[in-house]
């Protein structure tokens, strides 16, 4: 029996010089827990990933393992990848074309008895891996042979095997047919907590970062512009030229309540107050995240009695952002409110959403922070996915 070490924290603090850019990032992962970091194409995101596995250099800063420095410019300390064992993840796989699936994922047990940090981790016995991954079927194919879900399936059982402190995902669903990917992601979902493991997202879908993230960071020319809890970062519009334009919007945690057979329709709790979303598999219970567009929301002083929406939400104003003195729209923030069951409101801030309207609605309503009101959206504006 293997000697099981303490799942520890992944602290990342690095400067990097990219040709025409300057990288600073500063963020640090738990255990079980998967921050991504998010922003356009070219803003450092894959850099920072691979400088952390020790595949490329940096200019300086520090990365650890809990109280454990694997790289230290200022104490001279750079640890060559393989003693890291901060395993590093993307799109191509990288398989051994001239090995079959069985000697692919038994490469990776060549880091399990390395000196490295001096730690010994319980790696999952290969046998539990093949079988989790369900690539009994292929072992004895080669890398060619294969579909791309199937190399990736074999990619991350290969860095499972290896004992890994870390994982670290540049898009590897990057060139899984659409839809194929979601059946993937629920297994890397499920990694961080199965493993123990502190894990890093980089991907341009938004519904991997939804599904996956327990924090965001989001880069800008290589410069963190904003960090936090995932649904907090996700619901700020302010920030939706670094996240999803058009198609911002908010992020809202909450809890299958029921299932509506005959409407084919589900009710989510969102801090007691009910969400009525398109039916979903989600076991009563569960816990869930749902995406509503920021301008999929319309705002009104009480309940409305004659409209489509099935959805009616109480809130409160905390701040209106104009799109210049002349433009067209602007962002109305607001933040939900905590209903008890008993159906009195508790006075604590509540969960973060937004509405994009016209300038002209808005000056009309005359809306001003502070203000009560009544969000509406209709059940098919919202997407549900799981949360773990």
């Amino acid at each position: 029996m293997t000697e099981q070490a303490i799942p520890r924290a992944l602290s990342i603090e690095l400067r990097l010089q990219q040709p025409g850019l300057d990288i600073r990032a500063q963020f640090r992962v738990l255990p079980g827990r998967v921050c991504a970091l998010v922003g356009r194409a070219g803003s450092g995101k894959s850099a920072v990933l691979k400088a952390a596995a020790g595949l490329m250099p940096a200019k300086g800063g520090r990365i650890a393992l809990g109280t454990d420095t694997v790289y230290d410019s200022a104490a001279r300390i750079n640890m060559p990848a393989h003693e890291r064992r901060i395993t590093w993840l993307d799109a191509h796989t990288h398989l051994f074309p001239h090995l079959n699936v069985k000697a692919n994922l038994q490469y990776g047990l060549g880091g399990a008895g390395f000196m490295g940090l001096g730690f010994k981790r319980l790696t999952p016995e290969f046998d539990k891996v093949v079988s989790w991954l369900e690539l009994s079927s292929l072992l004895t194919r080669r890398p060619e042979a294969l579909t791309t879900s199937q190399r990736v399936k074999v990619a991350l059982g290969r860095a499972l095997v290896s004992q890994p402190n870390a994982l670290l995902l540049d898009d590897p669903l990057g060139e899984v047919p659409p839809h194929e990917q979601e059946s993937l992601l629920e297994l890397f979902a499920e990694v961080p907590a199965r493993f123990s493991l502190p894990m890093v997202l980089v991907s341009p879908r938004m519904n991997e970062v939804i599904r996956m993230a327990d924090e965001v960071v989001i880069l800008h020319e290589g410069r963190m512009a904003s960090a936090g809890p995932a649904a907090q970062i996700l619901s700020d519009v302010s920030l939706s030229t670094f996240l999803e334009g058009v198609h911002a919007g908010s992020v809202l945690e909450g809890e299958v309540k029921r299932h509506d057979i005959d409407w084919l329709l589900s009710e989510v709790d969102v801090q007691g107050q009910r969400v009525t979303v398109p039916a979903t598999l989600h076991a009563v219970s569960s816990k869930v995240r749902l995406k509503v567009r920021a301008r999929d929301i319309t705002l009104h002083r009480t309940v409305p009695t004659d409209t489509t929406c099935s959805n009616h939400l109480r809130g409160r104003i905390t701040q209106i952002m104009l799109a210049g003195e002349h433009g067209t729209y602007g962002a109305v923030g607001m933040e939900l409110d905590r209903v008890l069951e008993a159906g009195d409101l508790q006075l604590k801030s509540g969960a973060p959403i937004w509405a994009l309207l016209t300038r002209k609605s808005i000056q009309q309503m005359g809306l001003a922070p502070g203000q009560p009101v009544v969000l509406s959206f209709k059940a098919m504006a919202t997407t549900v996915s799981a949360w773990r």
